[in-house]
């Protein structure tokens, strides 16, 4: 190991950073969040490190970089934009043996500054001893999605706590399990997640003797089926869950980011055929959160749009069971974007309506007198079935059979299909492309014009 990782005490140290470029805004970004005094050296600066100077989060000295400038450093960085400066201001640096990091030139540092996951006060550091900061970032990304946000707040809230702790039980050893039973359990990500009040009540009923572990229901947005829209929060749940209670449109991908020790419950439904229905799917909701389970609720798209939230949120709310909504891209919003189109138009529509093509009783009926206006727009879910119907109720309140639709079946998927199509020649045109669902049906909204079409044809 050459490079030794240690945590420097910053608090009232100098940090000196000669140069005021690209190279030592990108050092200062990290640097600005520590307790050092820093003293940036530079005849010119950018326009983000003036902003910060102007803010007082640094002093900036307009000169060349003199020795004298070392004078109580503690830390150089030496991130000129000149690589044979640079190397002059570590040779001198190091001659008063003062640690210092020379931009994009590792043999003359003395130290390398880590990639960092900062959770104050927890802080994660990755180091490849410079031979692939690529690696080390990807690490940091991946580090990022294991430790959420309230990490610090958790550690801050143990700093408290471990006092009461150790006064109730001097044993060192005896601590030792106490902690490592509160921090080992089924996941470590959501033990972190809790509040520091749901902490302090875990510490008093363990110390009590007592495990109470409550349990509780996430409904979670799976997107419209490809992994990389998949929320971090939503990632986190799946990790976290002890029961994944999932339905008939969410990908393979997606429950893949579960655990595999966790219990998975299909309670799909197919249109036309025998399926599972919404009681039922409640009472197991309410089971496995009674027994202290974690579930997810994974529903393909946001949970909030014909998800049938509401009824579940109710079911769980009767036995007080805690709920946490996390929401998810809805389908409607990955079409528009297979398409290159913006769902909302400055000057031609100041709305959009999401719409069911069916509900309990069969074909939904809608406000189709505000549809079929010139600059009406809808997105409407489930409706590759209901696309005759719909077409019908359009154009006998006076839409043009000429209106653009475009039909976006498996939005965002390795196999999604696009139809072009117009109100006259929609329900043949479905059936034409081979399109069964999951589909959007985007009212109004007509091919664009791709930027490379456009190079194409000047």
């Amino acid at each position: 190991m050459r490079y030794l990782p240690i945590h420097f005490d910053t608090r009232d140290a100098k940090i000196l950073v000669v140069g005021g470029g690209p190279a030592a805004e990108a050092k200062l970004r990290t640097l600005l969040k520590t307790d050092a005094n820093i003293v940036v050296v530079d005849t010119d600066i950018g326009p983000e490190v003036a902003r910060w100077a102007t803010q007082g989060k640094l002093v900036w000295e307009q000169r060349d970089f003199d020795t004298s400038d070392l004078d109580g450093a503690s830390l150089v960085y030496a991130a000129t934009e000149n690589d044979d400066v640079n190397a002059v201001i570590a040779e001198a640096a190091a001659a008063r043996q003062i640690p210092v990091n020379a931009a994009d030139q590792r043999d003359a540092c003395r130290f390398i500054t880590p990639a960092l996951v900062d959770r104050t006060p927890v802080i994660v550091s990755i180091g490849t001893e410079g031979t692939s900061p690529a690696l080390a970032r990807a690490l940091k990304a991946d580090l990022e999605m294991r430790l959420p946000p309230e990490t610090g707040a958790f550690a801050l809230k143990t700093k408290t706590l471990r006092d009461h702790v150790k006064g109730l039980m001097p044993d060192l050893a005896d601590r030792q399990r106490f902690w490592a039973k509160i921090l080992g359990g089924k996941d470590l990500s959501a033990q972190l997640r809790v509040s520091p009040e749901t902490l302090e009540k875990q510490v008093e009923l363990n110390l009590a003797g007592e495990d109470e572990t409550a349990g509780k229901v996430l409904l979670v947005g799976a997107g419209p089926g490809n992994p990389d829209m998949l929320t971090t929060a939503a990632r986190r749940a799946l990790h976290a869950a002890d029961v994944i209670v999932y339905d008939r449109l969410v990908s393979d991908g997606v429950l893949e980011l579960g655990r595999r020790e966790a219990e998975y419950i299909y309670v799909g439904k197919t249109p036309g055929e025998p399926s599972i229905g919404q009681p039922a799917i409640n009472e197991i909701l309410v089971e496995k959160a009674l027994e202290g389970l974690s579930v997810v609720r994974l529903k393909s798209g946001d949970p909030l749009i014909f998800g049938r939230a509401d009824e579940e949120i109710d079911a769980l709310s009767a036995h007080n069971i805690p709920v946490e909504i996390i929401p998810g891209i809805t389908s409607a919003a990955a079409a528009a974007a297979a398409i290159n189109s913006s769902l909302t138009t400055r000057g031609t529509n100041r709305a959009i309506s999401f719409l069911t093509g069916h509900d309990a009783k069969g074909f939904a009926e809608q406000d189709w007198a505000s549809l079929a206006r010139p600059n009406g727009r809808a997105a409407v879910y489930m409706g590759v079935g209901a696309s005759r119907f719909i077409q019908g109720r359009l154009m006998l309140h006076g839409a043009e059979p000429d209106r653009p639709v475009t039909v976006v079946e498996n939005a965002s998927r390795s196999n999604q299909i696009i139809t072009y199509t117009t109100l006259r020649n929609l329900p043949d045109d479905i059936a034409t492309a081979g399109i069964k669902g999951p589909a959007i049906l985007l009212i109004g909204y007509a091919e664009r014009e791709t930027f490379s079409e456009k190079r194409l044809a000047v």
